[in-house]
């Protein structure tokens, strides 16, 4: 599981081409696991999030790790405390799927990103054999969960945003199910009735997610996009 997280973390450094010179926005960072990996390698980085029990713990792992350019700040994400053309690199990662509007995200992280920057995005995306498979299995795991996009509806969304794609790459990510049900805080209970709708998939779904049974365990893949985007 730890291997999937870190190509989805490195498909995001690859595209933000991080710098010392850098002044970096981690849009709703959660614990700041984005933020710690870039931290060492820019000047600035502030990780901005609507949870203020995430953001204390990423403040006691950025103390521990002796990480002092870091800053964690409580924001509305969708009226972030900045001036306009803040920050050189603004990135969210794994976090449009969560974002009632997600133009209006994209929107406010254009507007605090400086002209000649880089707004970089990684999520997971979706294609029609596996769509509304994984978000159903998504929602059920997690209730904040709105919804994983095609490729070509995220860069529609990006448009709509005054944002164009300079850059796209991807990875596929494998995964084992009782990791990815524990990493959204889902009780027992639930992991139970995920692990359920799981074994039930249509066989379509089943092969677009690589899904795999072994003894107990059930690992499935889905593919994790990023986009380097630009202010039009």
């Amino acid at each position: 599981m730890r291997e999937s997280r870190d190509e989805a973390l490195d498909l995001l450094i690859e595209l933000a081409g991080p710098s010392a010179t850098d002044v970096v926005l981690d849009y709703a960072a959660g614990a700041g696991m984005a933020a710690f990996t870039l931290a060492p390698e820019v000047d600035t980085l502030e990780a901005a999030a609507d949870r203020p029990d995430m953001l204390e713990e990423g403040l006691r792992l950025a103390s521990e790790l002796g990480l002092e350019n870091m800053a964690f700040t409580l924001v509305d994400l969708f009226s972030l405390p900045h001036a306009d053309a803040t920050f050189s690199l603004a990135m969210g990662c794994d976090v449009l799927h969560l974002s009632a509007n997600p133009v209006a995200a994209l929107a406010e992280l254009r507007r605090v990103t400086r002209q000649g920057g880089r707004v970089v995005i990684v999520d997971a995306v979706v294609d029609e054999a596996v769509d509304g498979a994984f978000n159903d299995l998504a929602r059920l795991r997690q209730p904040a969960h709105h919804r994983h996009y095609r490729v070509d509806e995220l860069e529609s969304l990006a448009g709509e945003a005054g944002l164009r794609v300079g850059r796209r790459a991807s990875v596929r990510c494998t995964v084992d199910l009782d990791y990815w049900v524990q990493t959204a805080g889902a009780p027992a209970s639930k992991a139970t009735l995920v692990r359920e709708r799981f074994k039930a998939l249509p066989v379509t779904a089943q092969m677009g997610m690589d899904v795999a049974f072994s003894d107990r365990a059930i690992s499935f893949s889905y593919e994790v996009c990023g986009l380097r985007l630009e202010r039009d």
